[in-house]
């Protein structure tokens, strides 16, 4: 066995952050519990969606990943496009990310959902995406987290109306959440974008959840026929999915799930837990809320639910029946 190849702690921490970063991520549960817990308006967070994947970019490093962003549900139009790239320096002795602008090339609309087509990846260089000094961004290790944050006042640049402005973008990752909070301010303190409180977008990673309808729902193995829905993609983070039902008239049937964070107790003296909730409801013709059927939940961490209303059965699952381990 081979002696005195001892690796740094920087060197350790990349490894592990390559296999935490990629993901689904969605603040839905912060969205509504501002509401609920009455935050002031302008302190209120926008939902925010984002995608981070691993891709194989041997030009760019090791570690390579797609990031897209996408605020208020509109996935189809993201805000931001980039490349995100780890290193450890060990001068710094910080893992170093290096971020890669998509968003501002040319043909930028190419590069939307890449995670899905990573062959309009393949012939970036990193000569071909724009990089800004000063905006690596350093993450350490903490107590059950890494934490990122760029050097203080080191990412700088000119905003539309001329003003020169700075980052102070920071960054915390666990298994179960990415929180960011990106603000930008001048030397004399005008804060030009994020949350005026400072308060990070809570983040928590999503899974992905597939689903099949069946109307009526039938059960206890009775020979009544019926249609499905099936390969319905729903996340757990505020997903929805909606079809068309083959009633007279037809109807819109929407299937929507929450794994529901609570940020506070709904009942006095005790301890409210979380669930994985899944609702059902119609969609009316002009896309507004329609009739609410009802919702089923259970633990947060379940890998199914379902629920029969008589009229429709619906079952969400991680892997179907026909791939499930049999046991005994």
């Amino acid at each position: 066995i081979a002696q005195g190849q001892d690796g740094t702690p920087a060197e350790r921490d990349v490894t592990i952050m390559a296999e935490m970063l990629p993901g689904t991520y969605d603040n839905r549960e912060q969205v509504y519990f501002d509401g609920r817990l009455g935050v002031r308006e302008e302190a209120r967070h926008e939902r925010l969606h984002a995608i981070i994947e691993r891709v194989d970019l041997p030009a760019f490093g090791e570690y390579v990943f797609f990031f897209q962003g996408a605020r208020n549900g509109k996935l189809d139009e993201p805000h931001r496009l980039r490349l995100y790239t780890l290193a450890a320096d060990n001068t710094e002795q910080a893992v170093r990310m290096k971020i890669y602008f998509l968003e501002f090339a040319e043909d930028q609309k190419k590069f939307i959902n890449a995670h899905l087509n990573l062959d309009v990846l393949s012939d970036l260089t990193p000569a071909d995406v724009t990089i800004l000094p000063g905006c690596d961004v350093f993450w350490r290790r903490e107590a059950g987290q890494f934490r990122g944050a760029m050097k203080e006042k080191a990412c700088r640049w000119k905003w539309r109306d001329g003003s020169d402005v700075y980052s102070d973008y920071q960054l915390m990752l666990t298994y179960d959440a990415l929180w960011t909070r990106d603000l930008t301010f001048d030397d004399a303190g005008k804060q030009y974008t994020g949350n005026v409180d400072g308060v990070f977008y809570k983040l928590q990673r999503a899974r992905q959840f597939t689903c099949y309808a069946d109307m009526p729902g039938v059960s206890g193995g009775r020979d009544i026929p019926f249609k499905r829905w099936s390969d319905l993609k729903i996340s757990d983070r505020g997903g929805l999915v909606s079809f068309r039902s083959n009633e007279d008239p037809p109807r819109t049937i929407a299937i929507s799930l929450r794994n529901v964070d609570w940020q506070m107790n709904n009942e006095v003296g005790a301890y409210t837990r979380d669930s994985l909730v899944m609702y059902l409801s119609q969609i009316k013709d002009d896309g507004s809320p329609g009739a609410f059927f009802g919702y089923t939940f259970t633990r947060p961490d379940a890998d199914r639910l379902g629920i029969n209303l008589g009229f429709i059965l619906v079952n969400c699952y991680l892997v179907s029946n026909r791939d499930a381990t049999p046991e005994f």
